[in-house]
């Protein structure tokens, strides 16, 4: 049997005049997201931060578990 566990994001900024992304990261997330949907969070995410971050990427992780009955 296969039990969702849990689905979280992690928004990859860079910021100007730091080498290393920006990551923050947003747990128990819903099912499946909308790509449009999560696009539209790490813009929001730049706008929050200071003037000049740019949106990376966002990387999708769901977790499962697979049990024996």
């Amino acid at each position: 049997m296969i039990q969702k566990l849990s689905t979280k994001l992690q928004v990859h900024l860079s910021v100007p005049g730091v080498e290393k992304l920006k990551k923050v990261t947003f747990s128990n997330v819903v099912d499946n997201p909308d790509e449009t949907e999560i696009i539209k969070l790490g813009e929001i995410m730049t706008e929050l931060d200071q003037d000049g971050t740019l949106l990376d990427g966002v990387i999708i992780t769901s977790q499962s578990r697979v049990t024996k009955n």
